[in-house]
């Protein structure tokens, strides 16, 4: 009989942004021990095959004490090579799994998975956090859009020596001029046009343009554009949020850092957390704090009004410009999509994701 059995649960699909951010390739790798005393020199290996290339995990356990014992969330792969960086649709792949005791194989399996391209991403409440991986500053696009927009700001200001600077003037009032040069130059120079997402095959996924793709183009859905919005407010040091609705995506940004100091910050850890939906906490009026420390979901939605209420936080309606609206137009817009808590999702806060490690995909532009 063999001293451990092994449980494992691979899933269909593979998504490149999740993996980027360190989430578990396994859905689940469990070690059941069958015996009575410890076992011994547990080896466990894992590839992920594509074409030519393995992405490998090894990891060896001298002894195993536990009855159980969970490795799924252990299981972190590299991903270096171009290929799985650069697929264009999806890819069948293979995931390999060996675990051997005392040098003995005691499990070994082969299974099918779907790679799913490195533009598609996983349109669904418990993947959003992972979107701001999409966010992409660094996008040569964005240094192009950048310097057409400084000539703006060089007009809207009345000053030749106009710059973008961030927040480094702590008036929020210049940071709005910074923004609405972006919004200004994006409208009259590139005259972008509203297009239906390319095709992603799932009803659970959309393939999102790059900033270069949607300039290339010159089109974009309602998520490309506020990505696109929100990768140029990162390049010039303003802090965007990406907000998500039921069916849309819009965007907005912090208009001071003291504000954004003020959303990140937590006053006091209380000593147990309440379930979602306490009675209590509701009766209270206490905030809930999501896992991920960079959003705010539906049962943050009181939060995210009081900031735009108090204008720390503004609202834009990215599709607007496809349609050579006004700066004023698209902020007008933005805060009436906040009009229903039913149809509001989450809230990604792109600077704090930064923070907690949550980067750019190293997408490769052809």
């Amino acid at each position: 009989m063999n001293p451990i059995q092994v449980d494992l649960e691979v899933p269909e699909a593979i998504n490149y942004s999740l993996l980027h951010n360190n989430r578990p390739l396994l859905d689940k790798l469990t070690l059941t021990r069958l015996v009575r005393n410890t076992v011994h020199a547990i080896t466990i290996r894992v590839e992920l095959c594509v074409g030519a290339e393995n992405y490998p995990y090894r990891n060896t356990i001298t002894e195993m004490e536990e009855l159980q014992l969970p490795l799924s969330s252990d299981v972190i792969i590299p991903l270096t090579a171009s290929l799985t960086r650069s697929l264009h649709e999806r890819v069948q792949s293979a995931v390999y799994v060996k675990v051997t005791c005392g040098g003995i194989t005691v499990f070994e399996d082969t299974r099918r998975v779907t790679l799913i391209p490195v533009d598609e991403w996983l349109d669904d409440t418990e993947n959003n956090p992972w979107l701001p991986s999409f966010v992409l500053p660094r996008d040569p696009a964005i240094l192009q859009i950048i310097h057409v927009s400084r000539r703006y700001l060089i007009g809207i200001l009345d000053d030749p020596g106009a710059g973008f600077d961030g927040y480094q003037q702590g008036v929020q009032r210049a940071v709005d001029r910074q923004v609405q040069a972006i919004w200004t130059a994006l409208v009259n120079e590139y005259r972008l046009q509203y297009i239906n997402p390319p095709p992603a095959y799932s009803e659970q996924t959309q393939r999102l343009r790059t900033p270069s793709e949607i300039v290339a183009s010159n089109t974009g859905t309602c998520i490309d554009l506020a990505l696109l919005l929100a990768s140029c407010l990162e390049y010039v040091g303003i802090f965007p949020v990406v907000v998500l609705l039921t069916d849309h995506a819009f965007v907005g940004y912090w208009r001071s850092e003291e504000a954004h100091d003020d959303f990140k910050g937590v006053v006091k850890v209380p000593a147990t957390v309440p379930a979602v939906g306490d009675a209590a906490t509701r009766d209270a009026g206490l905030c809930y704090v999501d896992p991920y420390g960079w959003r705010l979901t539906r049962m943050s939605y009181t939060e995210v009004m009081a900031y735009v209420a108090s204008g720390d936080l503004v609202m834009l309606e990215a599709t607007y410009l496809t349609g050579a609206w006004g700066f004023k137009d698209a902020q007008k817009e933005g805060r009436a999509n906040l009009r229903s808590q039913k149809e509001f999702d989450s809230l990604l806060d792109i600077q704090r994701a930064r923070e907690l490690n949550v980067t750019p995909l190293p997408i490769i532009n052809e």
